[in-house]
């Protein structure tokens, strides 16, 4: 009779455990990225009463045994994935996946779902409910550096400018235009109505190592069936002052080098500033033309002395195989079938020589020859960037934290880490939404998003508890019936003891 009162009171403990269960669940229902729990019973110990038998002369016999109650036997977390919620703010993340933030509180690392990230007066970026730093790789000048460390913004800090070193290419070519006829380099052949279609081009601004901004004019015109000539002329710029010494002298020629040695240039546009304040954009008294490489000429004509800034694009005079010029060569089915690394070679005065490679994107997607009414080949997603003090920052799928710098441009910050286990049921939580390695978890398995970690990060979205609380009810509806139906095997067994004690009376 003893043994009765002892499951049922097994009973009523261990349910009150599973009551403890989904009440924490419930009271996290809106905790950020809440992961529910969840407990399951084991039977208790079973007093063997006598052994079985195998059968001999006699028929064989089971065990008889009683078992006196039971137990719990785990307390699991729920790992699957909860809904995102939008919030716009940018240092809200949410992993779609079942990777985990890595933060770090000195030399320890704590793991966490929960991504309402802060900045704080460093710059850093912090978990609000306990200061730790989120962890990533950071990006100086452009380049990644080598170990995690603490993210830390440079808000306010001079950024200093990146030169471009890639380049892409995308679009179609047109597979019906017919070959150009004629030369291209001489603008009447290009200006022809027969060679309105066999010829395109695309424009792009890159960055030197001092920032400046040089546009890059790709032009292509068609040579054969499947084949484009192709050349890239760089623009550059400079001020230089002409001195006019007698507005009565007759216009004299003045033959300046503007362009670095070994380019010779192609086009120019002229701004004057007169020493008097006035302005003239190529006026009619002030006539210039390409001169000898790499000189532009000039007839001026001007009351005094005045600062002329040039514009130009050029070329180089003596031609490179896949530099600044070549050929497109594409297989009968318009994919690209050139097996080389075009690239761009142009100095720049005052700073170190522009050296960019063109990246052909391959695919359906990428630079193809189609038949089409028109060409519409594009050069995009350059890499270079100016100098500048960061303003603004944006995360990426892959948690790469990208900054917005005054001038239009962008530049690489740094890159958040990603913590995959074997087992994340297995990690010990500690609060504050954090869990920390336990023998069982397995140890963590560090990548980023969608390279090395399967998950994926959501800016501007939280993820919600995964507490689905029409479950939640049904389960306390049912540990409360056990609970109840416990209690009644205590109390019938506690009539029971009292009707034996009657028995003496």
């Amino acid at each position: 009779m003893l043994r009765s009162l002892f499951a049922g009171v097994s009973g009523l403990r261990n349910n009150q455990v599973r009551m403890d269960i989904i009440g924490n669940n419930i009271a996290n229902v809106n905790t950020v990225a809440y992961k529910s729990g969840r407990v399951t019973f084991k039977e208790g110990y079973a007093q063997l009463l006598a052994p079985s038998r195998t059968p001999g002369d006699l028929g064989g016999t089971n065990p008889m045994q009683i078992g006196v109650g039971m137990q719990i036997g785990s307390i699991d977390q729920n790992f699957s994935q909860g809904n995102l919620e939008t919030t716009g703010l940018n240092t809200d993340l949410a992993i779609n996946g079942a990777a985990l933030f890595v933060v770090r509180k000195g030399n320890d690392s704590f793991f966490t779902r929960a991504g309402n990230f802060q900045v704080d007066a460093l710059g850093q970026l912090v978990s609000p409910a306990s200061g730790f730093v989120v962890q990533g790789r950071m990006y100086e000048n452009g380049a990644m550096l080598d170990g995690i460390q603490d993210i830390r913004l440079p808000f306010g800090q001079k950024i200093s400018a990146k030169a471009t070193t890639q380049l892409s290419i995308g679009g179609n070519l047109n597979a019906n235009a017919p070959a150009f006829i004629g030369t291209f380099t001489n603008a009447a052949d290009r200006a022809l109505p027969i060679n309105s279609r066999s010829w395109t081009e695309s424009q792009i601004g890159v960055f030197d190592s001092q920032g400046a901004k040089h546009d890059v004019k790709l032009q292509m015109w068609k040579t054969g069936a499947n084949t484009w000539d192709w050349r890239m002329e760089p623009s550059a710029s400079a001020n230089v002052l002409v001195t006019q010494t007698s507005a009565a002298s007759p216009p004299a020629p003045i033959s300046l080098p503007v362009a670095p040695a070994g380019y010779e240039i192609l086009s120019a546009n002229v701004t004057v500033q007169s020493d008097a304040g006035a302005s003239y954009v190529n006026p009619t008294d002030f006539t210039f033309s390409a001169g000898p490489p790499p000189a532009v000429q000039f007839t001026a004509s001007m009351p005094s002395n005045a600062l002329v800034n040039i514009s130009y694009f050029m070329s180089p005079t003596v031609a490179v195989p896949n530099v600044n010029s070549g050929t497109f060569t594409f297989d009968n089915n318009g994919m690209m079938s050139t097996n080389i690394t075009p690239s761009i070679d142009f100095a720049v005065p005052g700073a170190d020589p522009v050296k960019v490679d063109l990246m052909l994107l391959g695919g359906v997607g990428g630079f193809t020859q189609y038949a089409s009414t028109a060409s519409t080949p594009v050069l995009r997603d350059q890499n270079g960037y100016p100098s500048g003090s960061l303003e603004k920052f944006s995360i990426d799928r892959t948690g790469l934290i990208t900054g917005s710098l005054p001038s239009g441009g962008t530049a690489a910050l740094a890159r958040i880490v990603l913590a995959d286990f074997n087992n994340p049921s297995g990690l010990l939580r500690v609060g504050d939404n954090m869990l920390q390695e336990s023998g069982n978890s397995g140890s963590a398995q560090l990548g980023f998003a969608l390279e090395g970690s399967q998950s994926q990060i959501s800016s501007g979205a939280l993820e919600m508890s995964n507490v689905d609380l029409a479950q939640e009810f049904t389960n306390m509806i049912v540990a409360q019936r056990a609970f109840q139906a416990n209690g009644k095997v205590v109390s019938t067994s506690d009539e029971m003891l009292s009707d034996l004690m009657a028995i003496k009376r």
